[in-house]
């Protein structure tokens, strides 16, 4: 994401913990919270800069969490990281934090939840008309009345995985990310004031647009570049 908002005029300062990737063009520095300098403090540094885009490595804290949303509420692009399950469940988990639930929903844009699963070996990925079960598991997880929008053909071919020596007989190659994209809405925007729970957030997400990574995941399988034995990893079904 940095890399697409990374342009000459945008002034992009992160804070990380440790800097992973250095990038031309982005001043980043690494936390040390040995000698007080934490990802609080380290916001506050920078807001008297006045960068255009922040990076805070990840919300451990309120402290930290409760920075990130002032500054974005004074006109910054704030990006972070968090450890949760899925993008609805990020929502509750900063909110047990301990930030105002109005503050955070007004500066909420989106929040975008990723999971890597295995990509099929190009090189000897076999392909075979779908089962019934496999429709059945694919119905189940993605949901009956959205099968629609993926406009599959009769009979469906998926992959599934071989082995060969490219892959060292995995039938595996490399990762796919499944990602899941819930951006803020104002009927989100609503049920935040509430704080509503998780399951109601994300229906409410589903219905303004947002897909779940199994979702994603079945997609990918659709387009051949997974099999649905990784769909099942990611939705523990």
């Amino acid at each position: 994401i940095l890399g697409y908002l990374n342009t000459p005029e945008k002034k992009i300062w992160t804070a990380e913990d440790p800097v992973e990737i250095t990038q031309p063009g982005l001043q980043q520095v690494q936390v040390s919270p040995k000698i007080g300098f934490t990802f609080a403090n380290a916001l506050r540094a920078f807001l008297r800069a006045d960068p255009d885009i922040i990076l805070i490595g990840e919300m451990r804290d309120k402290e930290t969490a409760h920075a990130g949303i002032e500054a974005s509420l004074t006109g910054h692009l704030v990006l972070s990281t968090l450890h949760t399950n899925s993008a609805p469940e990020t929502i509750t988990r900063l909110l047990d934090l301990g930030l105002d639930p109005v503050n955070f929903s007004d500066a909420c844009v989106g929040i975008l939840a990723q999971r890597l699963i295995r990509t099929l070996c190009s090189n000897c990925k076999e392909k075979y008309i779908a089962t019934d079960t496999d429709m059945a598991f694919i119905k189940r997880q993605y949901g009956e009345q959205l099968m629609a929008e993926l406009n599959l053909p009769e009979p469906l071919e998926l992959y599934k995985a071989k082995g060969c020596e490219e892959c060292g007989d995995t039938g595996y190659r490399g990762r796919t990310g499944v990602h899941e994209l819930l951006g803020m809405t104002p009927a989100l925007r609503s049920m935040v004031y509430k704080e509503a729970s998780v399951a109601e957030m994300k229906q409410q997400a589903m219905q303004d647009g947002m897909r779940t990574l199994v979702q994603d995941a079945i997609f990918k399988v659709i387009k051949g570049d997974t099999d649905l034995a990784q769909v099942q990893i990611v939705g523990g079904d």
